[in-house]
């Protein structure tokens, strides 16, 4: 199942993306178009959207964050962060913070694409999810600072889901609003990560689908 999922993976990533199709159905405010402005002063991240087999199924990792004094606190995310003067590119950029916040082995990984970029109006991130696959269960080491939990998400809860559930969430403002998220391993997955998870569960399904029937 793996090698076949990185083979389609390998091919559709060099094709036109979903993108903004699938981001509107989970952007929490429903403004995906931004300005070039906005986005030419934009904080360049990178997120590592990492696949590998556990107990003979694919998986992605997710993260939780601790509760601290900021916008993202204590969400669902994918390992990452913003990019550094030393990073070469946006790849590295992913690699090495996926390292940094839970010990993924850089050299193990096989980076296949990337999804579409997601801007934060937030917190002024351009985030670009890079996708790479590692051909055994990791060992996962958490950096507490950055990690309060590891969140390991088998793909078929993802690409079974037909519509996303609006769940409210409180701001860290400590305003309540309701947004469309992810229901996985009892966490609630809302915000860019939701966005990101919703591309790639369109970009899946046709695979999904075909295995099925």
């Amino acid at each position: 199942m793996i090698i076949s999922l990185k083979t389609y993976l390998s091919e559709r990533l060099k094709k036109e993306l979903p993108g903004k199709i699938a981001h509107s159905e989970a952007a929490p405010y429903r403004k995906i178009n931004f300005s070039e402005k906005e986005l030419a002063e934009a904080r360049k991240s990178g997120v590592l959207v990492l696949f590998y087999i556990k107990e003979e199924d694919p998986h992605i990792v997710l993260i939780q964050r601790p509760k601290y004094e900021g916008t993202h606190s204590g969400q669902v995310a994918f390992p990452g962060g913003k990019q550094e003067k030393g990073d070469k590119d946006i790849i590295q950029t992913a690699l090495r913070e996926a390292n940094e916040e839970v010990g993924i082995v850089i050299d193990d990984i096989e980076v296949i694409g990337q999804l579409t970029d997601v801007y934060i109006p937030v917190s002024k991130f351009n985030v670009t999810p890079v996708v790479g696959f590692v051909n055994y269960t990791p060992n996962f080491i958490i950096d507490e600072r950055e990690v309060a939990e590891v969140v390991s998400v088998k793909l078929s809860d993802i690409t079974k889901i037909k519509k996303l559930t609006l769940n409210e969430v409180k701001l860290n403002t400590g305003l309540k609003i309701e947004v469309p998220t992810f229901e996985l391993n009892n966490k609630i997955v809302w915000g860019a990560t939701a966005v990101i998870l919703n591309e790639l569960r369109w970009i899946l399904r046709p695979l999904y689908k075909s295995i099925i029937s």
